[in-house]
């Protein structure tokens, strides 16, 4: 192996110090942009969650709403590194499912303020542990049954997240081939959950109010391309350019790997695709998509950086570094 390669691997992949490092460089990168760089200058996009609305009163402080969000991204990177751990996707020794997600989220002040879509990330990422349990089981329903109970439970928190729903039948195809019981069990899930939920609307009498969520999937807010500013462009186009990167390069490795592991990646490859082209359908409401995006794209680039053994592809990993760390300095300078 070449030595850059295995300078890289043994120094950031393997590192013994690399996890506490990263939540050490986690903490002080967020710190300083909580301290610095005016996060809370300007409030979310509102949409009307079932759970998350009478919530949110208590992360209005700005502190608490750093802490919160601080916390929900640790436990993100952490349900990644226990699933690379538990189905090995990646590499057993390699720390980057844990270190990649905390770098990725520390890099722009909008992380740093609390929402309800960082509830439902972790509820979904939860339910990639039963759908990849399920693989090659011939009576899955009950995986089927978890996975769509957890996608339920996030979309009370954010109500995008019921476009996963959809979309993870092709997960549960990928898995074991597509089931009947398996589908009926999924559509039961998610209604043991909305029964419940109508349930309480309506000994309350607020059937509006159970319905309102719901009027968002047809709220389509396309992107203004002619105000975008030049600085703008250039983050879209970079931001674009290190998800289809990613999404490449990783695809020429996985597709030589073990099945499970080949299934998964493109499964997640589809989900990210279909999270960026809702995110331009929703552009008003494109937070969730995006921070959904970036949870899967961190595995991918964590796959991609632990498994190559190409030199160029560790001197394109300084040169992202570099690059995002240019775009966390502006952030102090401009107020991008």
């Amino acid at each position: 192996m070449k030595g850059t390669v295995n300078f890289f691997r043994r120094t950031f992949v393997e590192g013994r110090f690399i996890p506490s490092l990263g939540v050490l460089g986690f903490l002080l990168m967020r710190t300083l942009l909580f301290l610095y760089a005016d996060p809370f200058r300007s409030s979310l996009p509102l949409t009307d969650n079932h759970l998350w609305n009478p919530l949110s009163g208590w992360f209005a402080d700005p502190l608490i709403s750093f802490l919160a969000s601080t916390v929900s991204i640790f436990a993100i990177a952490w349900v990644l590194s226990l699933m690379n751990s538990r189905f090995n996707l990646v590499r057993a020794r390699s720390y980057l499912p844990f270190v990649a997600p905390l770098f990725l989220f520390s890099l722009h002040p909008c992380f740093l303020v609390m929402s309800g879509d960082y509830v439902a990330i972790l509820f979904i990422l939860f339910a990639f542990f039963p759908l990849l349990e399920s693989y090659q089981q011939p009576d899955s329903y009950l995986y089927s049954f978890r996975s769509a109970v957890l996608i339920g439970l996030a979309s009370l928190f954010q109500v995008f997240a019921l476009w996963l729903l959809p979309l993870w039948w092709s997960g549960e195809r990928s898995m074991r081939g597509g089931q009947s019981r398996s589908f009926i069990a999924s559509l039961f899930g998610l209604s043991l959950v909305y029964v419940t939920l109508f349930s309480v609307y309506f000994f309350t009498d607020d059937l509006a109010g159970f319905a309102r969520p719901f009027l968002h999937f047809a709220s389509f807010s396309f992107p203004s391309l002619s105000s975008f500013s030049t600085a703008e462009w250039g983050v879209f186009f970079l931001g674009l350019l290190f998800f289809v990167f990613n999404i490449a390069l990783a695809a020429k490795i996985y597709m030589r790997d073990k099945v499970l592991t080949l299934v998964t990646m493109r499964f997640v490859v589809f989900l990210v695709v279909a999270m960026l082209l809702l995110s331009l359908i929703y552009w008003e409401h494109l937070r969730f998509f995006l921070l959904f995006a970036i949870s899967l794209v961190s595995i991918l680039n964590a796959y991609l950086y632990t498994r190559t053994q190409v030199k160029r592809h560790i001197y394109m990993a300084y040169g992202w570094l570099l690059l995002m760390l240019l775009f966390y300095g502006s952030s102090f300078v401009n107020g991008f």
